[in-house]
């Protein structure tokens, strides 16, 4: 797409297995065992901690040698599935691959076939190998494995004779002829796995503006996937669900709607008057709703605007993040994201291309390193991996893995949004202020 410079770097990013840590909370009746090496699982300890031990619906089938000679991982696996369908009694189990799986050749498709057969349930095969996928790509290929599981169509109402008494019957009754089903509705779909207090406030927006009817997907429950068809109406909460979406194009005929993503103020409000132009609603009150909760930032804005800020690149949500502090009145001097979905992501590069902001595909962080010390960014947002090597350089960092935990959609998060980006801002002043830079501790 014109405006968006490539380079051939490396991601500085989670493995897409860590996508495990919101995606287990959001589909309630499921379980995530991961296939792979110790160093996977080792990885999982140590990102997830907390969740581990919490006893959470995930869990890991760790590789031994032996697993290398085996002519089929489905008899240790089918151990590993039993303990789990005893203890968590789950209506289904996502199988998820690592790079271990695709280098070993492991046939997890086959073997997630027979599970289900001997399960009674699905075992559903799910690539998360970080070999062709960046951190938060592993919620995409979870909700593109979950679409089979998705109805086309609402069930039928089952259709109940009424009796009644008849003129000329002499006491005998006479069953009323059924009628035909009514035509189907067009319904709206948000697809991204938020957490439910997102969804309940996007869903409150709606209902305001007069939208009755709002399905979210995925949906907590494996038995109440909403209906997705040629009726049905896409908004994307997310900006990394590319596969997902079009799947969904070309299998379903749904319309997936491209305008910007519900983060900021600004872009909830496109959001919102998106759907309105959509389902033929008054978009009328939007407008001061964002304006209501731009004043709610006014503290936060102050100590955004002007600040030169630059974005390495990791979990794919820089596009939206970018553009969001734009509107804030900062200078975003690069937005860098491993991956560019120009389809999905049209309206908001159009905005980014508006302020002049340079977006980098895939970035060479040699060039960037040569580029920050030219930008001299007052904040750069970037994966764990290099933001303590960057403080040490004397620069202010964001933890990029901070947005992707964060409950940072709609107009009410817009205050959690941006104390994200302030909250350093200001740590760094306080030290300033403290006299560490006289005394050589910062730069």
């Amino acid at each position: 797409m014109e405006g968006i410079e490539r380079e051939n770097g490396c991601f500085h990013t989670f493995c897409p297995i860590a996508s495990v840590a919101w995606l287990h909370r959001k589909i309630k009746d499921s379980f995530f065992l991961i296939v792979g090496t110790h160093t996977c699982a080792h990885f999982i300890q140590t990102a997830l901690d907390v969740m581990v031990y919490a006893h959470s619906r995930f869990g890991f089938a760790v590789l031994e040698e032996s697993d290398l000679v085996a002519p089929s991982p489905t008899e240790e696996l089918a151990k590993v599935v039993a303990d789990v369908k005893a203890e968590w009694q789950p209506k289904v189990i996502f199988l998820l691959s690592t790079c271990s799986c695709d280098i070993l050749k492991l046939d997890l498709e086959n073997a997630s076939k027979e599970l289900s057969n001997r399960c009674g349930f699905p075992v559903v095969p799910v690539s998360t190998s970080g070999l062709d996928r960046t951190f938060t790509q592993g919620e995409d290929a979870v909700l593109h494995a979950l679409l089979p599981f998705v109805p086309r169509e609402a069930p039928k109402a089952e259709v109940v004779e009424e009796k009644k008494r008849s003129w000329f019957s002499f006491g005998k009754e006479e069953g009323n002829k059924a009628t035909a089903p009514a035509a189907p509705r067009r319904n709206l779909v948000l697809v991204g796995a938020v957490t439910d207090s997102t969804t309940q406030q996007l869903k409150w927006e709606l209902n305001q503006l007069g939208l009755d009817r709002v399905d979210v997907f995925p949906s907590g429950d494996m038995g109440n996937m909403p209906v997705i068809n040629e009726q049905t109406v896409i908004a994307p909460l997310q900006p990394y669900l590319s596969d997902t979406l079009a799947t969904l194009r070309r299998e379903r005929g749904a319309k997936v709607l491209t305008t910007l993503l519900p983060i900021g103020p600004d872009g909830t409000a496109r959001f919102l008057e998106a759907i309105c132009a959509e389902f033929g609603l008054d978009a009328s009150g939007v407008a001061e709703r964002e304006a209501q909760t731009w004043r709610g930032l006014e503290s936060q804005l102050a100590l955004l605007r002007g600040k030169r800020i630059m974005f390495l690149g990791d979990n794919l949500l820089e596009i939206p993040l970018a553009r969001f502090l734009t509107a804030c009145g900062a200078e975003v001097v690069e937005a860098g994201t491993p991956y560019v979905h120009a389809k999905d992501l049209q309206e908001e590069i159009a905005r980014l291309r508006e302020k002049g902001v340079p977006v980098v595909e895939s970035p060479n962080f040699a060039a960037q390193r040569e580029r920050l010390d030219r930008y001299r960014p007052d904040l750069i947002v970037a994966g764990l991996g290099i933001c303590n090597p960057l403080e040490a350089a004397g620069y202010t960092t964001a933890w990029s893995i901070e947005f992707t935990f964060a409950q940072i959609h709609g107009f009410v998060n817009a205050i959690d949004l941006i104390k994200l980006f302030v909250k350093p801002l200001m740590k760094r002043q306080a030290l300033l202020d403290q006299g560490w830079a006289e005394a050589g501790w910062i730069s």
